[in-house]
């Protein structure tokens, strides 16, 4: 399925959005979305969720014959898969070239900056070693899938533990997690990556949705570990207006800034659920089951999108006496569920007719309501237009009962 045709009037609408400085999720230019992680039972995986980006990584590794070229060390491979799952445009089954460009960053970023000790997965020099596999899966595309991808693999990497080895001459014994604990991989440093997206005004922002990746001109992607240094650089660009020493001028000191915060953050998540998972206590972790009851896949209720309002300050200052005369008029309200968003409450107890959830089964009872309405207006004009003689007696329940009638006699006297 190809990708849906962007118009005209959303990139206007974008590109005039971002010239104000504003974004259509509320966040400044050089601001990220919140990350979280969760991970599963099994050593060396885990679930990221970037704004409504989710992935997933999974780390396993065997036993493999080393490269010729490097006998006493290990082996690293990472793969993506885009599935139709995380977009419909996703062909499953076969590579794609946004996977192969997602794949390419990563070993750029994890491989070639060696962060990874690949010595120390040695087991027999030029024999046997531990090749470690990383297997990325997309759940959810809704942009900046490659810092999404870098976060679930740093985090499945310093979650994964591999299975201790004895060495006896050319055999080895893998010895299982109950006989002996599992050995965490040796990592020097911990990059993540940093995207940013150009726009035809020269505006730069960081961490950019699906729309605002389309509609950039230019995509900046720098790999940086807790140190501050560059580990990756990537730079797409479709004009040539645009070179890659503007925009790193401009957004290399965020992107270090940013880069040191994520990576204490994702240090600090597995380091608690490593450590709840030796003491056996799962009270204080964020495990795929947590993830899963808030995050049921059935359900049509979605997180609240954040308005900006240039005025928002302004509405809290209003009397509660206004606000409640305002509400009365109106069948919706405006709550506040974080700093500078909004939310837009829609009343459900509508009226019969309005569209409300009671219009569907009471549709028939309000029909018939109708009808005997109608009916007994036709007969109320039918009976005042009917010309009454002078003697006709007037009963307590007719509908003219407030109606004098005088006679001759009364008018003489």
């Amino acid at each position: 399925m190809k990708e849906s045709i962007l118009t005209n009037c959303e990139k206007n609408f974008v590109n005039k959005a971002v010239k104000y400085g504003m974004r259509l999720d509320g966040r400044n230019l050089l601001e990220a979305r919140s990350v979280k992680l969760y991970f599963g039972s099994d050593w060396g995986s885990c679930m990221v969720l970037l704004g409504q980006t989710r992935v997933v990584a999974q780390v396993s590794c065997d036993i493999q014959q080393p490269k010729t070229s490097r006998p006493n060390e290990g082996m690293l491979h990472i793969n993506v898969e885009l599935n139709p799952l995380a977009a419909s445009h996703f062909d499953g089954g076969r590579q794609s070239e946004a996977s192969i460009l997602i794949s390419r960053q990563l070993d750029k970023c994890f491989k070639d900056s060696k962060c990874i000790d690949l010595e120390s997965l040695c087991i027999i020099s030029d024999k046997k070693v531990w090749n470690v596999r990383v297997d990325i899966n997309i759940i959810n595309h809704d942009g900046n899938l490659i810092d999404c991808a870098s976060i679930a693999t740093l985090a499945a990497l310093l979650h994964f533990h591999r299975p201790d080895v004895t060495s006896t001459g050319e055999d080895i014994i893998i010895h299982s997690f109950s006989e002996k604990d599992p050995l965490p991989l040796t990592v020097y440093h911990y990059p993540v990556c940093v995207s940013f997206i150009t726009f035809e005004s020269g505006d730069t922002i960081m961490d950019p949705t699906y729309l605002e990746e389309r509609v950039g001109v230019a995509q900046l992607t720098l790999g940086m570990n807790s140190y501050r240094e560059v580990c990756s650089l990537h730079f797409n660009y479709l004009t040539k207006t645009m070179t890659v020493q503007d925009v790193i001028s401009a957004v290399s000191h965020y992107a270090a800034n940013y880069a040191t915060t994520l990576v204490q953050q994702i240090r600090e998540a597995v380091t608690q659920d490593v450590e709840a998972r030796y003491k056996k206590d799962d009270r204080n972790t964020n495990r795929f089951k947590e993830c899963i009851t808030l995050k049921k896949l059935t359900t049509i209720n979605t997180e609240c999108i954040s308005i900006k309002l240039r005025k928002w300050g302004e509405v809290e200052k209003v009397e509660s006496r206004e606000v409640c005369e305002e509400a009365e008029d109106s069948k919706c309200r405006i709550i506040k569920p974080g700093e500078g968003s909004a939310e837009l409450i829609v009343d459900t107890h509508m009226s019969i007719g309005e569209g409300g959830p009671s219009a569907w089964n009471m549709s028939e009872s309000s029909e018939e309501a109708s009808d005997v309405e109608i009916t007994a207006e036709v007969r109320k004009e039918e009976k005042v237009r009917k010309k009454m003689p002078d003697d006709t007696e007037i009963n307590e329940d007719s509908e003219e009962e407030a109606t004098e009638m005088l006679n001759t006699e009364d008018m003489m006297q």
